[in-house]
């Protein structure tokens, strides 16, 4: 069986086409990616590259805001036994522009193994986390972050995160 280069190029000029579109054919975002193109399967050995139009849209619901860093509304709540674990958790935010409306005070329970950082589950939830998220990992060694407990009692309504000291973070404190 004698087959001509040209056939030959044909060939796999369409294996190489249809690997692409079974690579990039089945996007997991529910959009489909425009097939790359091979230089083998371009005329003269040039490849040819076009950019396919952007397909993002602006109101995603799963796009992540930024952080905010400043003015945030916060409460701090000390839930150990180490005294003044939550005014220091308070101090450390108030100096970093996060806003406290009120001074911290004690947790409704004591023994908090890890910090948790709360966020208010409302109709700014999504910022709320991605402020709380970004609370916990730059301040509290990635605290565990969830959505506001209502059993919390003594939490202004204007805050949109709590922090919740645990022993992680008090044992810094008192060098343990």
């Amino acid at each position: 069986m004698n087959l001509s280069t040209g056939r030959v190029l044909v060939i796999v000029a369409l294996i190489v086409g249809g690997l692409a579109i079974l690579a990039n054919g089945f996007s997991d975002s529910g959009s489909a990616a425009a097939p790359s193109v091979s230089p083998s399967a371009t005329s003269g050995g040039h490849s040819s590259s076009s950019t396919p139009p952007a397909t993002t849209s602006p109101s995603s619901p799963t796009a992540t805001p930024a952080p905010e860093t400043k003015g945030v509304l916060f409460m701090a709540m000390n839930g150990t036994d180490v005294p003044g674990a939550g005014a220091a958790a308070q101090t450390v935010l108030t100096d970093a522009g996060y806003t406290a409306p009120k001074d911290a005070i004690d947790a409704p329970t004591s023994g908090i193994k890890k910090t948790i950082v709360y966020y208010r589950d409302d109709q700014d939830a999504a910022q709320n986390q991605a402020n709380a998220a970004y609370v916990a990992q730059k301040f509290f060694k990635g605290a565990t972050v969830k959505p506001l407990d209502t059993s919390l009692t003594g939490v202004p309504a204007s805050a949109t995160i709590v922090v919740v000291v645990g022993e992680d973070y008090a044992q810094q404190l008192v060098g343990g």
